[in-house]
């Protein structure tokens, strides 16, 4: 009789559940796909900037943040359909803002590989890519674009010199709508360009003899000691500094080497293994011995470069204590947000389905006394 008793109650209960369902299947499904775009298009992002490392310095007199942005190749018209550009546009626009935010750098300095197709790109297609540039990463559509907080670096992607042959009138071209000057002084730092690919450098000129107390900074888009030339030496033995940031190899390295003998005293490859110890990702980096350098290699910004780890790169400068801090703002694997939104639409029709062969089914509804 008990064993009864509970089977009614069993088919009673359930009878009111399928019953409820079918009656709010539509607002179940309606929430679902709410909370997956919410969670995949603003809560992931928030999530991780709430993670971000801190960053501290000793004399706000003394001290320059500068904000790296390697690699963001955003996508052209001949490889890329319009659902994709559209989805990466939207994703470099939203993680820039919230790293610019977190940061607020006193200089910006944009890595190189800025359009996947800017080398391939005839006039019109390269200036309708700029527009896309301008509104992805805040910038006022003046020409040149580059100003005494806004550097731009030209890599392969721009001017060639990977799988097409740089040319004058692409090097032209970069220089005319980005318009980087090769030298920037600011808060007796030194800011120093120089162009790993057609192996150009700023002439050192009487002012770099004059501020000995000026730190010296060297941006390039192709790393200078991962692969060690004539071009590598000269300019170490132009500016005789000691960091070097560049980007091109779409991950984080820090690589110490001799300059004397041109060897890797040390190579660390800067990751992070998990969510919760994202804030950690920093690496503070002293004065250094006489004939060593140190090269950071930036990760790339953009989720289309193959490579998991991928994020911007802030530099905390102590002028004071000639010193600089290297953080990684690591961003959320966009793909993994694909597969979100691939299992909430099979959920949904896996519950549609269900819905349709249950809502006229009509259980026996039992009292049980």
């Amino acid at each position: 009789m008990c064993h009864f008793i509970y089977l009614t109650r069993l088919k009673t209960i359930s009878a009111v559940l399928l019953h409820k369902f079918n009656e709010y299947v539509y607002y179940l499904l309606t929430i679902l796909t709410v909370i997956t775009i919410l969670y995949n298009e603003w809560i992931i992002y928030s999530l991780y900037a709430s993670n971000w490392p801190k960053f501290f310095c000793g004399n706000k007199n003394y001290c320059t943040t500068v904000m790296l942005v390697a690699d963001p190749q955003i996508l052209g018209n001949e490889n890329e359909n319009i659902l994709a550009r559209w989805d990466n546009d939207r994703y470099l626009f939203n993680t820039y803002g919230r790293a610019f935010q977190h940061t607020k750098p006193d200089n910006i300095v944009f890595l190189g590989d800025l359009m996947d197709e800017g080398s391939l790109a005839d006039q019109q297609s390269f200036e309708k890519y700029l527009l896309r540039f301008c509104k992805i990463f805040f910038l006022k559509n003046t020409i040149p674009l580059a100003s005494q907080n806004v550097i731009f670096i030209p890599g392969d992607n721009d001017i060639g010199g990977e799988r097409e042959i740089v040319i004058r009138e692409k090097v032209d071209r970069f220089h005319t709508y980005f318009g980087s000057p090769e030298v920037i002084e600011k808060n007796n730092v030194q800011f120093i360009v120089v162009n790993n690919i057609i192996e150009t450098m700023p002439i050192n000129k009487m002012y770099f003899k004059n501020n000995t107390k000026a730190m010296k900074l060297i941006f390039s888009h192709v790393p200078l000691t991962t692969k060690w030339t004539k071009f590598t030496d000269k300019v170490l033995q132009e500016f005789k500094n000691e960091f070097i940031f560049s980007a091109h190899d779409h991950s984080s390295f820090n690589i110490i080497s001799n300059t004397s003998s041109k060897e890797r005293l040390f190579v660390q490859r800067l990751n992070h293994s998990s969510f919760n110890n994202m804030s950690q990702a920093q690496w503070r980096f002293g004065q250094l011995p006489k004939n060593v350098v140190n090269e950071i290699i930036v990760p790339s910004c953009s989720y289309r470069m193959g490579t998991e780890n991928i994020g911007y790169g802030v530099l905390t400068i102590d002028t004071f204590r000639h010193s600089v801090t290297y953080s990684i703002l690591w961003l959320p694997s966009r793909f993994i947000s694909f597969y979100l939104y691939l299992y909430a639409i099979v959920i949904c029709i896996c519950l549609y389905i269900f819905h349709l062969y249950t809502r006229d089914v009509k259980f026996p509804m039992y009292r049980v006394l």
